[in-house]
């Protein structure tokens, strides 16, 4: 679980990270025009980059705390169910105990469903 905190931790960074930066060239083209408005294009870069650094930290937040409570470590519970059955002498469902599985003469029914 660890590992996956990790990774879903660093990929967001890493994306919102990136569009962060996108954010920051179009901001820079458009202070160049505050500076018609009496406004020093410095301050005005200075405020709206700060602007978007909280609104990413913010959504990194949000973005990582839901994908971790979306997470489903599928995996970890099947390693588990092998383990459990393993102890318990139980056999695998997945492991067949036919010498002939489809003798002549049956048809097994298809595992498809037809809507």
């Amino acid at each position: 679980m660890k590992e996956a905190e990790r990774f879903l931790i660093l990929s967001n960074i890493d994306r919102l990270w990136k569009e962060h930066l996108q954010a920051l060239k179009f901001v820079q083209q458009a202070v160049g025009l505050r500076g018609y408005a009496q406004r020093d294009p410095l301050i005005e870069y200075k405020l709206e980059g700060y602007n978007l650094f909280l609104e990413m930290m913010a959504q990194i937040r949000r973005n990582v705390i839901y994908s971790i409570y979306q997470f489903k470590p599928v995996l970890v519970k099947q390693d588990q169910d092998k383990t459990e059955n393993q102890k318990s002498g139980k056999r695998n469902a997945s492991t067949r105990t036919d010498t002939n599985p489809n003798p002549v003469g049956t048809v097994e029914p298809s595992t498809s469903a037809s809507s």
